[in-house]
């Protein structure tokens, strides 16, 4: 027989826990945030990426219920917690915070600490205190100060005390920055596992790309306190909005590119099929590993190589396309390349932008 569809699991997964309805915030004559709109699911990660002062913290701040929004509403699972004549103090808004400097309280041991905010008899406060401790790998350091813990561990507590009380909601203010990178990119995917595991929504507001999307279902680009661009990590990655989006979510070479012509500024068949565009002018934004090169002698060499950036895995070859255009391709760190070498090059996938654009 067919299985049966679990329809009030479906709905539930599909239900809305938090809605931002054109959200502003401004300090004196500086918008922080201005008019965002957002939504989560249940069980979704959501990443709030931007450069710093960017509003992206600003925004966390408001959800969280610390600061007031100037306009817009805020409705958390089904209940307006912002808006006008209304703020939800955040202790009624069930949800947990991990802020960037973790706010451990030093003089309470790693028990003490993730029982802060636990309410109920003493039996379930250690039940609850049993499972956070194995869920974060530290049952042997319940008794520890914050101060005999490693950084990481310390994250990990600070994660637990967010996750004690069952919250709804967990948001994360920049938790890994101040991380060496290799216990930055595993703890932040031991994180996300136990959030996962935890079946509770979460928003992580970064700086950094590669966090966001590694964390992220759906992720937010904010640039100057405006939504630059919402999608999957992936739509941002390959299908940026604008330039703006395309350079801070990762490397590009930007190119002009004459309409109605099937190769670059100056005369270069670099492009094996372009996209139709309206303007008489565009701007071609490829991604340095969208392009391939092959040797070439120097009367059919599209340009050369002018050096070479080693960098483990791959390397950079910094290119000069004839007769005066600079772009970067990454390839394989195995091929043999040297500077000066003549070769032709192949963008296979590309993304064209209006020259004029106002994000340019």
């Amino acid at each position: 027989m067919p299985q049966k569809k679990n329809f009030a699991l479906e709905n539930f997964l599909e239900e809305t826990i938090l809605t931002c309805q054109s959200i502003t915030k401004r300090f004196g004559s500086i918008v922080a945030v201005n008019d965002l709109d957002l939504e989560l699911r249940h069980h979704e990660f959501l990443a709030i990426l931007g450069p710093s002062g960017c509003g992206k913290s600003t925004a966390l701040r408001m959800i969280a219920g610390f600061e007031s929004t100037d306009s817009g509403r805020i409705t958390l699972q089904n209940k307006q917690v912002s808006g006008p004549n209304c703020l939800v103090p955040p202790q009624q808004r069930n949800l947990g915070m991990v802020f960037q400097d973790l706010a451990l309280f030093p003089h309470l041991s790693v028990a003490q600490n993730i029982m802060f905010g636990l309410n109920g008899s003493k039996e379930t406060k250690q039940k609850r205190l049993k499972q956070m401790l194995e869920l974060i790998g530290l049952q042997d350091s319940a008794a520890k100060m914050p101060h005999m813990i490693s950084g990481g561990e310390q994250q990990r507590v600070a994660i637990a005390r967010a996750l004690a009380p069952s919250p709804e909601l967990i948001l994360l203010d920049e938790p890994f920055s101040s991380l060496d990178y290799q216990l930055r990119v595993q703890l932040r995917k031991d994180i996300r596992n136990m959030l996962r595991k935890e079946q509770v929504s979460a928003i992580l507001v970064t700086h950094d790309q590669e966090e966001a999307f590694i964390f992220a279902d759906q992720m937010i680009v904010i640039h100057q306190g405006r939504v630059m661009q919402k999608g999957t990590p992936s739509e941002i990655y390959h299908e940026p909005a604008n330039p703006w989006v395309a350079a801070f979510v990762g490397e590009a070479n930007f190119l002009p590119y004459a309409f109605g012509k099937n190769f670059l500024m100056p005369e270069t068949p670099l492009i094996n099929q372009v996209q139709s565009v309206e303007e008489a002018t565009s701007q071609l934004m490829v991604r340095p590993e969208d392009i391939s090169v092959e040797r070439s002698n120097s009367s059919n060499a599209d340009g050369l190589i002018r050096y070479i950036d080693f960098s483990g895995d791959q390397q950079i070859l910094k290119i000069k396309l004839f007769p005066d255009t600079l772009i970067q391709a990454r390839v394989s760190s195995r091929q043999l390349w040297n500077a000066e070498d003549y070769i032709q090059v192949r963008f296979h996938h590309c993304t064209l932008f209006p020259m004029k654009s106002e994000d340019a």
